[in-house]
């Protein structure tokens, strides 16, 4: 046999053997690619250190056959409301999602708005991921939570001195949500909806509102301290739920290995690193603003802070209430927070 037909021989041994072996197991050996899509700015703490940390550690222990692609910025797609359909559609395969632009999706996850609660973003979020683990948080039939964020707590940035609650009687402030609603109209203002964050420092410059509710370490992420130079962050208005979900069927289809690799890094540990990201973004955010010039922190009293808590307690006694499934979902979140502190 010449040299050239035993060449030919074993190609078609080799072709013959391939096209026997199982789509799957083939799928072994090449790469699965994951899409994440962010609307956030790829300089913020998350976007430019944590999800690539993600990145990186799920590849390397997947041995390559999982890698995540990143889209941050907008360039998946820029409406922040937008951002949990394209998931569903799989236009991305997780995205960075704000429970605040799907009414009625994940109420349960709404209570950490409640103020005065959870004291910063790892507690807030570790708190949250035990919520869902216990299977409280409803919706998840079809989709899986990779992890989540509780942005805040929020505080208040304006345009005009907030040196007491006196102070807020009539401001138009930026609100997401009922409870946000309900927190700005008992501290006498007047909440503005149907604000994205992308677009409240242009709402600000044009007097269209007068300020927001916001975390102190998204201030610069979405400009609002180009357009608010007055801030007050003792009182502690709530976290607001930003969770990373992805489709079961997704996550079903990826190999053996991808999976294990994703399983280790997804929940409970991208949640406190995200959560890290983000109470580092605060700290650095808070200090800037402390030294910039043109704004002010102003510092509240406790007494100020009493009279906030008064006021906005008929919120909480609200929903400090069994439900139709005989659960007091405010109570297990109390529950969930004191035993995230308890162990750190």
């Amino acid at each position: 046999m010449t040299r050239a037909k035993c060449a030919a021989l074993t190609l078609g041994v080799a072709l013959i053997a391939s096209a026997a072996m199982p789509p799957a197991v083939l799928a072994q050996d090449k790469a699965t690619a994951l899409r994440w899509a962010s609307f956030v700015s790829p300089k913020s703490a998350n976007n430019a250190v944590t999800v690539p940390a993600f990145a990186k550690a799920i590849e390397e222990a997947s041995g390559g056959t999982l890698k995540i692609e990143h889209y941050p910025g907008g360039t998946l797609g820029k409406g922040p409301v937008q951002q949990l359909s394209m998931v569903e559609n799989a236009v991305a395969d997780i995205a960075e999602v704000v429970v605040a632009y799907s009414p009625g999706r994940f109420p349960e996850l709404s209570l950490f708005e409640l103020p005065f609660l959870a004291r910063s973003n790892v507690e807030a979020g570790l708190a949250a991921w035990k919520i869902y683990k216990k299977g409280l948080v409803s919706d998840f039939d079809e989709l899986m939570l990779v992890g989540v964020i509780m942005s805040g707590p929020y505080g208040i940035s304006t345009t005009k001195p907030i040196r007491s609650v006196k102070d807020l009687a009539g401001l138009r402030l930026r609100a997401a949500g009922p409870i946000q609603n309900e927190i700005v109209s008992r501290l006498g203002a007047v909440p503005v909806g149907n604000v994205p964050a992308p677009a409240i420092a242009a709402n600000i410059s044009r007097g269209v509102i007068d300020g927001t509710l916001m975390a102190p370490g998204n201030v610069y992420t979405f400009r609002i301290a180009d357009a608010a130079q007055h801030h007050n962050f003792d009182v502690k208005l709530g976290s607001v739920a930003v969770i990373f979900p992805m489709r079961r069927d997704t996550y079903n289809k990826l190999p053996a290995k991808a999976k294990a690799a994703f399983d280790r890094y997804s929940g409970e540990w991208l949640t406190r690193r995200l959560g890290e990201g983000l109470d580092g973004q605060l700290a650095g955010a808070v200090k800037k603003l402390g030294s910039a010039g043109g704004h002010t922190i102003h510092q509240w009293d406790e007494a100020a802070i009493a009279e906030v808590r008064e006021r906005l307690a008929p919120i909480v006694q609200k929903h400090d209430k069994v439900n139709e499934k005989g659960v007091n979902l405010y109570r297990e979140v109390l529950a969930a927070i004191e035993e995230v502190r308890g162990a750190q």
